[in-house]
This record gives C-alpha cells, structure tokens and sequence, in this order.
C-alpha cells in the first residue's frame, strides 16, 4: 500500500515569509507538532516541536532559523518507506507533495499506526518489548521550564510526575508544553493571570498545574496491540508505564513502536540488523522468534549480534532467499531459500539451534 491511501489531504502549512508570531499561535492553537513550510508554492521543509521548545524564542527570528531540510514524500511511496523517513529523522509527520513540490497532504505515525494495528504480529508482543527504559522524570516541585527541556533533549512525549513515595500521579504532554511556553511568548493568557510577553513567568508554573490525569493506565505486560489502541484513542504520542505500585518503569512512545516496524532496535541483548527487501510484517516475526531465543543465544554462544539479509530470487516467483549471519565465541553463516519468508526464517532459527547444539557436542 503506498501513502496515499491513508494521508490527509488538508493540510495546514505555513509561508517562510510569515512572522515566528504567526507560527507560534498557529501551533499552538492547532496543536500542530510538525508544520510544513511553503516557500513560492512549493514544499521548503518543516517546523518540528522539539526543535521549538529547546530553543528561546524571539520575536525577531526567522521561520528559516527553525526549518529541518526534511525529505518529502511522494503519493506512491510505499508506507515502509514513510516509517524509514520518520526513525531517520526523529519525527511523526511526513509531507506529501507532487511532481511539481507541491504540498498535497502529509502522512503521520498516528495514520500508519492505525492501518497497521490490525496485524495479528502485535498479538505475539508487549509493552515490555519495545518501552523505553532510561527516561527522565519530574517532581511535583519541578517548574515547566524544567519539562521543557527534558522534554527536547530526551526528544520524549509523556514525562511522569512522582511523588515523595515515587508513584505517578500525572504526566505532562507536549501539548501541555507548547501551549504555555508559546501563550508565554505571544503573551497570551494561561490560566487566571495575564503573560507579560518581555517576562515568560508561564515557564515557571508548577507541573501539577498543567499536568494531565485520567490516561490509560499501561503496565508491561500489557498486549502490545491493546496499548496502542488505547494510546490512538487517546491520542498521545507517549504514555507512562507503571508498576503494580505505581511507580513508573518506562515510556511507551509512539515512535518507538515505529522504530520497530522499521527494524530498528530489534533486539535487546543481541543487536539484529535487517537489510534487503523485507517489510514490517517481517520486522515483527523476527523481533518475535529472535526474542523467544534471546537469552538462550546469548548465553550458551556468546552471541551478540544477529544480521538478516533479505533477498527475492527474481527468476523466480515470490521466492526469497534470506542470509543469517551470527556473531559470538564464533561466527555462523547461514543460507535458506524458498518462497515463504516466515517459514525460511523459522528453518533459519532451526539451522542455527542445530549449528550451536552441535558445537556444544564437540566441546563435551
């Protein structure tokens, strides 16, 4: 399926000419995380959250001070090829644009996500398999400035607010951030007081006061698939995961799960590389069967690293041909070929199994 099939077609963009005023209370009011910018007619980059929210902003800055030089996208391009573009540059939006430059919609991680859920591949996962572990956290004392730049430099959405006890009892969004530290910048009204526009005091809210309460409640061992339903539903783009305390043991990001479908980060105690014609329906299985092997490969072979090569055999329809190379107290080279890549990549795991209990024969 290529990304025209799920884009949105209105798009909301923004002039390079148009004062950083202008951008600021478009985003803010849209809550617009990544907002394409114009240039004569035609696609010249886009504006990102993150970027925005690490930086001070002054009246007098430029749109082309905060543009990313990021690739576009065309109507045709396949959605493997949207979640590559999207882990490569850190972001949850893409740019649709025609032959011509012009904008003509834009795809989000919320859009694939959603098309995608259905597979029955996140039937075999948990959170615990793709949250995000080392995250930072705030107090209930903490200002909002202090979230703002956690925030942007550990690029997470969703930062958890514990107590003295160390339980969650709420998180602030993005959303939460754009909305103040830009009504303190335009100098608009953020609550009871007026914004003094030359004196940013909204930075210095308490978090509780702009922290969100009422999200779904996640735990690790929690269904992948439900997750992230319960997380589109919402729609956030970070959750906390907690314990059955209540104390926070991760975040689950919505971009981490696409990281995923795009073969990175695969596994945990061994490294797993994916290159050649493979999709996510294939990222998923491995991560799956590598997972269900990890501790076994890693104790009794020392291994590492895993590298799958996929590659159709062109003279011959549907048929693959799949490489393995493993690395550990030795290296393991290993070919299969035949026409179903789930079924090639369960007999290269066997062949694998085969080649490390053998070894363990000779050395006994």
């Amino acid at each position: 399926m290529n990304v025209s099939k799920i884009m949105t077609k209105k798009v909301v963009s923004v002039e390079s000419t148009a004062p950083i005023s202008k951008v600021v209370e478009l985003m803010d009011s849209r809550e617009i995380k990544e907002l394409p910018v114009i240039s004569k007619k035609k696609y010249a980059g886009l504006l990102v959250y993150y970027d925005l929210i690490e930086k001070s902003i002054s009246k007098t800055d430029r749109i082309d001070q905060y543009v990313r030089k990021v690739s576009c996208l065309y109507p045709k391009d396949s959605i493997d090829k949207a979640i590559r573009v999207m882990q490569s540059n850190g972001i949850g939006a893409i740019p649709i644009v025609d032959e011509d430059k012009k904008l003509v919609g834009i795809v989000s991680d919320y859009d694939i996500l959603k098309l995608l859920i259905n597979s029955r591949t996140f039937d075999s996962l948990k959170v615990e398999d793709v949250v995000i572990r080392r995250f930072p956290i705030l107090r209930t004392e903490d200002t909002l400035s202090k979230a703002q730049n956690l925030a942007a430099i550990n690029k997470i959405d969703g930062l958890p607010i514990i107590d003295n006890f160390g339980k969650v009892v709420g998180q602030v969004l993005l959303s939460d951030i754009l909305k103040y530290t830009f009504a303190a910048f335009a100098g608009k009204k953020t609550g009871k007081r007026e914004m003094d526009p030359n004196k940013p005091v909204a930075l210095e809210k308490n978090v509780m006061e702009i922290s969100t309460r009422g999200l779904p409640q996640i735990s690790l061992n929690l269904n992948l698939r439900k997750a992230l339903e319960m997380m589109l539903t919402a729609k956030i783009k970070g959750v906390v995961v907690t314990d059955n305390d209540g104390r926070p043991v991760g975040i689950l990001s919505r971009l981490k799960i696409l990281d995923l479908l795009g073969g990175n980060n695969i596994g945990d105690a061994i490294d797993v590389e994916l290159s050649g014609d493979y999709d996510w329906e294939f990222i998923l299985l491995a991560r799956s069967e590598i997972n269900k092997r990890e501790n076994m490969l890693a104790n009794s072979a020392g291994i590492n690293q895993i590298k799958l090569h996929v590659k159709r055999v062109h003279d011959v329809a549907g048929k693959y041909q799949i490489n393995m190379l493993a690395f550990g107290r030795k290296k393991y080279n290993i070919k299969v070929d035949g026409v179903l890549k789930n079924m090639l990549l369960q007999e290269l795991l066997d062949k694998l199994d085969n080649a490390l209990e053998h070894d363990k024969r000779d050395r006994f």
